[in-house]
């Protein structure tokens, strides 16, 4: 066996591994459970190459001939074969992926500036809730840059009076101490100046009982006439579920924790639900929402922690589907992207915009983490403006990215 066989053999061993370990954290398992076959799962990735390895240098080469390889046991033998059955269609669905996915024609046009929101040290506020963990110091590490992203897409049944309607989507604050406040609580300035109709929080908020006490002083402070609504995540239920609620809805913001609300933006009404499985349920029941008129409204929004649950919005003829839980895979190789998604699609939806009718998804890379590093995939705020399929010719600027650095 060659190096390139051998090569071959690992990169299927990976897929294998990575693939389930993605999928474990898409099931709504306990957190012990989950941690613990995440540590299987992660055992599994190191441990075969590292045994092949020393069998190898045993052999005193490193990769043998055909011949060579026949001293190994027949399930190890069976186990290579399978890595290399495994690699090339997987290969070929995530180019496909990659491609198919790559600019949907939902997408009108797209900007991007990146901020740095750390405060100078002299500025920085006292106490030491506005302390950060030292990893976020680290050279290359984006924990504490700001992606502000303004996509403007299109949604199908948009009502004409809506045209234009906007929408900042937030997610995975994790609040844990590891980012200190006062960078949550810049996220929230560049959110409200926006002056969005509707501001969409995404779950998995809080990791720390302490830091509930953050709400008041951090999202709290957003504001939307359309409303700020909210849906919990995996990762609150790592405190008090009750108090955490209270408390948001004590701040202003909309629980849509399996329930669904009447709302009004600019004189049109709309529908916004929340969908909290796999871990909480129920999802928000639709069948008594408001039908669709003739024109195709109300227009129905579903805030869903995680983009699993695209199927289920399919299926509830839902518009606009907001979602984050993935961090855009949180450290993103060159050319190869996210590795680590928590979903049962792998990376697929690791973030963006997507479209399987009639459901248009935007998936946020979130804003922190519990680990307190991000690489090539820095935290993200978006503005979504929505439109109305085109009848004329398309006026708005061209699709286009702009990355800045602001000072800091």
């Amino acid at each position: 066996m060659d190096a390139a066989v051998l090569l071959l053999a690992l990169a299927g061993h990976a897929v294998v591994w990575i693939g389930l370990v993605n999928r474990v954290h898409a099931i709504g398992l306990s957190r012990g459970l989950v941690r613990a076959m995440a540590v299987l799962g992660l055992l599994g990735l190191a441990a075969p190459p590292a045994g092949v390895l020393a069998w190898s240098i045993a052999q005193g080469q490193l990769f043998p001939g055909p011949g060579g390889w026949t001293g190994l046991p027949r399930p190890a033998l069976a186990y290579l074969a399978l890595c290399w059955i495994v690699f090339p269609p997987s290969a070929a669905w995530w180019a496909w992926c990659r491609v198919r996915d790559a600019s949907p024609e939902a997408l009108r046009w797209y900007r991007r500036r990146t901020v740095r929101l750390v405060p100078p040290r002299r500025a920085a506020p006292p106490g030491d809730d506005h302390l950060h963990h030292f990893l976020a110091h680290l050279p290359g590490n984006e924990i504490l840059d700001l992606d502000f992203a303004q996509r403007a897409v299109e949604v199908s049944r948009l009502d004409p009076a809506l045209d234009g309607m906007t929408l900042v989507h937030l997610s995975d604050c994790h609040f844990t101490g590891r980012v200190g406040k006062a960078f949550f609580g810049e996220v929230v300035r560049l959110a409200c100046e926006q002056r969005p109709d509707l501001i969409a929080v995404t779950g998995d908020l809080v990791d720390t009982e302490a830091c509930i006490d953050w709400i008041p002083d951090t999202l709290g402070r957003l504001r939307a006439p359309g409303g700020v609504y909210f849906v919990l995540g995996n990762h609150d239920l790592r405190v008090d579920v009750r108090r955490l609620r209270r408390v948001l809805v004590e701040s202003g913001l909309i629980d849509l924790g399996g329930r669904w609300v009447r709302a009004e933006v600019r004189g049109q009404p709309i529908i916004v639900a929340g969908n909290e499985l796999p871990w909480i349920a129920p999802a928000a029941d639709l069948r008594a929402a408001p039908p669709r008129g003739a024109g195709g409204g109300p227009l129905r929004i579903l805030l869903s922690h995680s983009p699993d649950q695209l199927d289920w919005a399919r299926a509830h003829d839902v518009d606009l589907m907001l979602a984050g839980h993935l961090h855009g895979g949180q450290i993103r190789l060159p050319l190869v992207g996210p590795i680590l998604s928590p979903s049962h699609r792998g990376v697929r939806y690791s973030s963006g915009v997507f479209y399987r009718e009639p459901t248009l998804l935007h998936v946020s890379r979130g804003l922190s983490g519990e680990l307190p590093v991000r690489l090539n995939c820095p935290p993200e705020l978006t503005q979504l403006v929505l439109h109305a399929p085109a009848r004329t010719q398309n006026t708005n600027p061209p699709l286009s990215r702009l990355r800045e650095r602001g000072p800091g």
